[in-house]
């Protein structure tokens, strides 16, 4: 049935319906103050009136702040009782589909109304403005050939907190969506670049890039997944320089696409100086392929995958599909093959849950699982933190990731006292779904719902029966309760100290109980590096030496026997548990893991090289890769480390470990601007201490004194006694001439470093030492620096530091010249503190081996203490 049109809305009189669309009706009318024609936008009535009125409003707003030929313009927004209505400009023309079509355009004339909307797009991106929605549709050609990017509708300011128009999560018309928009990733102006290379491609080759299949999850998944066919084979008879463009509009990756919309006009540009008069009018072109044919051809090479039925995008309901690889698999010696099929447990979204019992009970699923699944013959369990960082990413994504052959999800479900429990296992080679099971569960009987969920995972996986059971029963429900809430609470560190209080307690009780020992190892190793209580050491020796032998042998009780033995530096114990940890541990990948980060804390970094790629042989893992860039970094091959740090972030992008050692590692090559802008990205709140200090620094470098105490101030309010903050405060102080402040710092993170009673505690204080210009303390205190110390950049440039205050050139030489070997970057020796290496002669040679170590960024303040850069 149609509506009939008003005859008036507002003071514009309506002359007829110019189209309809989702969210509303296209008017002609009359503007009768002013004489002219103009077009409404009238807000159809339905059930997201109110979401859809807020659409109008914003597109007004949008189109207010630009002013531009190649954009429709605003004129009013008129409001009558519930409706609301857009006035615009009156585009006598073609949307850019029937105008190719009907006026059958030639080459130039394509390329150079393809400037106009890249230019258009340059004035909107230039006011912070992206389109989201850029398509031949909201394309109008007027009778001069003028192009105009209408129907802003769900276009939004970058700098724009909310989003208004996201009633689906993701915005923007199936067909044609860039790569992050359809996986529901922030946005930047890079998004219209790729639309705008679908609209060229197909203006200029007649099909689009991902063929005409009918079902929107195919071209979905193509768009994320497939290569297009390169423009050069669809149409032979374009430019080479044109074919190039457009395949860079279409990279898969923001990155790997034109910097700006006005690069790309400058392009075209360019391109349309160089056409000859053949190819100018060139109208005819054969094609060897149809896009289609193309993607079809692709898929069966392939070995097009089945999907898991009903999982969709939960952010945008369009198909789950599997990232690209761009970093290829870098080479590794042969494979090795695990000895079971690895699972992962994916990490589950609980937002439906409102209760603490309903999270506490969630709780106790994953502990339960992550049991059940260690003890199930056959099966390797992927380190659940792995899990974890890749919450809410597409199940496609996750499971390149995880890298495992099976995937477990589970989800939970609660009215009033009785939850629902679902498993779904997934095989992820054909990625079906191979076996499901629920159950009920009890908020208040949590020991009774462990057994039950250990139950479903027996019928879930026949074929990999359970070894070891029944060290459960002996806990009483209370205690079990209470360890669910200490669980819950593992990560607010105000009440650590309660928390490992309550955990010591509950094993005096039950010593039997596995994840007793891994959560209370992971509470005191977090409570010492937040604290530095030395006595934190003792209690973690305690826990190794009171283990009870009948659970000596559990994989649980070993990973943490191991975890513990080389954060303790106990060499001796670390190698005794590492030979039993392969015979008994299952998954030997973990074990080279383990291996490698042992090797790495004695120093032996070629041998941790060698035993970590063996790992990566067996399953390449983002942790796996982070922890080889780690070692090539400690080694001084901070470039060496940098693909398997991108391969890492491209598996997990939000993987903060490889992306912090990234940055420290552009801060150390002295690229402060990289390190910031990579920290930036992630967001103060999710660094740690020791990330947030590097960033600290490297405001410090690039002369932003008061963002670096910003920055510190954070630190000390988060982890008030940590000496490196204090160190670099004091150098602040001296900057600033304010000799008795800089003092007052010094002898506080002296006083600190004090509390220390290892390598690193004498390491700051000599530093300490050095700051408040007591040269020979700190010399005493490297001297008894022993062999556990990592011989890296860090303590390396810290010797030099102190031997330069203390006036041993000599000494001071050696340390700067294996600092430079290393791979630290000249500019951090061009500060105060080293001065002298450009005036005295004992520094000549050094000079003549670097030559940019006293002409590199002379303007950079004193930077003394970059010796606090913690790693």
């Amino acid at each position: 049935m149609s509506v009939q049109p008003p005859s008036y809305i507002g003071h514009y009189k309506i002359l007829g319906q110019l189209g309809a669309g989702g969210m509303g009706v296209v008017y002609l009318a009359k503007d009768e103050r002013l004489n002219r024609q103009v077009a409404i936008k009238r807000l159809l009535k339905g059930p997201a009136d109110e979401s859809a009125s807020r659409r109008i409003h914003q597109e007004a707003l949008l189109l207010a702040q630009l002013n531009h030929n190649n954009i429709v313009q605003i004129y009013d927004v008129v409001e009558e009782q519930s409706d609301v209505a857009l006035v615009m400009e009156y585009v006598d023309g073609r949307p850019l589909t029937y105008w190719a079509r009907e006026f059958n355009p030639n080459l130039r004339q394509k390329v150079q109304l393809l400037k106009q909307i890249a230019t258009g797009l340059a004035r909107a991106h230039a006011a912070g403005i992206i389109h989201r929605d850029l398509k031949a549709d909201n394309i109008l050609i007027d009778s001069n050939n003028i192009a105009k990017i209408a129907d802003f509708g769900i276009a939004r300011s970058w700098q724009d907190t909310k989003d208004l128009t996201r009633e689906h999560h993701v915005a923007g018309s199936w067909y044609a969506m860039s790569p992050e928009q359809a996986l529901g990733e922030k946005l930047d102006s890079r998004c219209d670049l790729f639309a705008l290379g679908m609209l060229a491609y197909h203006l200029l080759c007649g099909q689009s890039p991902f063929g005409k299949h009918g079902s929107p999850y195919v071209i979905i998944d193509r768009i994320i997944n497939s290569p297009h066919p390169p423009v050069g084979v669809v149409n032979p008879g374009l430019p080479a320089a044109l074919c190039k463009l457009l395949d860079k509009l279409l990279a898969k990756t923001p990155d790997k696409r034109p910097v700006s919309a006005a690069s790309v006009a400058a392009d075209f540009e360019v391109i349309l100086s160089q056409l000859t008069s053949d190819q100018e009018s060139a109208e005819e072109y054969e094609t060897t392929i149809t896009t289609e044919d193309f993607h079809v051809q692709q898929r069966r090479k392939n070995k097009g995958r089945k999907l898991v039925a009903g999982i969709l995008l939960a952010s945008c309901a369009v198909l789950l599909g599997l990232t690209a690889a761009v970093f290829p698999q870098l080479s590794l010696p042969g494979n090795k093959k695990p000895s079971g099929k690895y699972i992962a447990i994916i990490e589950p979204n609980l937002s439906n849950l409102h209760s603490r019992e309903e999270r506490l009970l969630a709780n106790n699923l994953l502990s339960s699982i992550k049991q059940g699944l260690s003890d199930q013959k056959a099966l390797l369990l992927v380190p659940y933190s792995e899990s974890q960082q890749l919450k809410g990413r597409p199940l496609r994504e996750q499971a390149q990731a995880l890298n495992a052959q099976l995937l477990l999800q589970f989800a939970l479900n609660c009215e009033a006292a009785l939850c629902e429990a679902s498993f779904d296992l997934i095989e992820t080679e054909d990625f079906v779904e191979t076996a499901s099971r629920s159950t009920m569960l009890n908020l208040d009987a949590p020991l009774e719902s462990r057994a039950r969920v250990l139950q479903q995972l027996h019928y879930l996986l026949p074929s990999y029966p359970a070894e070891n059971q029944g060290t459960l029963f002996s806990l009483s429900p209370e205690d079990y309760q209470r360890y669910l809430e200490v669980f819950e609470q593992r990560n607010n560190e105000a009440d650590v100290a309660e928390a490992i209080a309550e955990m010591e307690a509950l094993l005096k009780k039950n010593a039997y109980f596995p994840p007793y020992y891994e959560l209370l190892a992971d509470l005191l190793v977090t409570h010492f590096y937040h604290s530095r209580d030395s006595k934190i050491r003792g209690r973690l020796e305690e826990l190794l030496d009171n283990i009870p032998a009948k659970i000596a042998n559990h994989p649980t009780i070993l990973v943490t026997k191991v975890r513990i033995a080389i954060y303790l530096a106990d060499t001796e114990r670390t190698e005794a548990l590492l030979a039993k940890l392969k015979l008994l541990l299952p998954d030997q990948a973990l074990y080279y893991f383990l291996r490698a980060g042992a090797y790495q804390r004695g120093g032996a970094y070629s041998r941790a090289l060698e035993v970590i790629n063996q790992a990566l042989n067996i399953r390449t893992s983002p942790i796996y890769l982070r922890q080889k860039a780690m070692t090539l970094t400690l080694m001084g091959q901070m470039e060496k480390a940098k693909p398997h740090l991108l391969q890492a972030i491209h598996l997990n992008n939000h993987y903060i470990d490889a992306i912090s050692l990234l940055a420290a590692n552009e801060l150390d090559s002295g690229r402060p601007g990289e390190s910031i802008r990579l920290l930036s990205q992630l967001g103060l709140q999710q660094l740690g201490d020791r990330d947030t200090f590097n960033l600290c620094l490297s405001y410090y470098i690039e002369k932003r004194l008061q963002d670096t105490k910003n920055c510190l101030a954070h630190i000390i309010k988060r982890v008030p006694k940590d000496p490196h903050v204090y160190l670099l405060l004091a150098e602040i102080a001296r900057l600033e001439n304010r000799p008795v402040k800089s003092q007052e710092f010094a002898q506080r993170a002296l006083t600190l470093a004090q509390e220390q009673q290892d390598w690193l505690g004498l390491l700051l204080r000599a530093r300490a030492y050095s700051e408040l210009g007591q040269g020979e303390q700190a010399i005493e205190a490297l001297l008894k620096i022993d062999n556990t110390a990592p011989d890296g950049l860090f303590i390396n440039y810290s010797r030099a530091q102190v031997y330069m205050a203390s006036g041993d050139m000599l000494s001071a030489k050696a340390y700067i010249r294996k600092t430079l070997e290393l791979g630290m970057a000249p500019v951090w020796f061009t500060t105060i503190g080293f001065q002298s290496i450009c005036t005295l002669a004992n520094f000549d040679d050094l000079r003549v081996n670097y030559p940019t170590l006293c002409s590199e960024r002379t303007d950079v303040p004193t930077i003394e203490n970059n010796s606090n850069r913690m790693e």
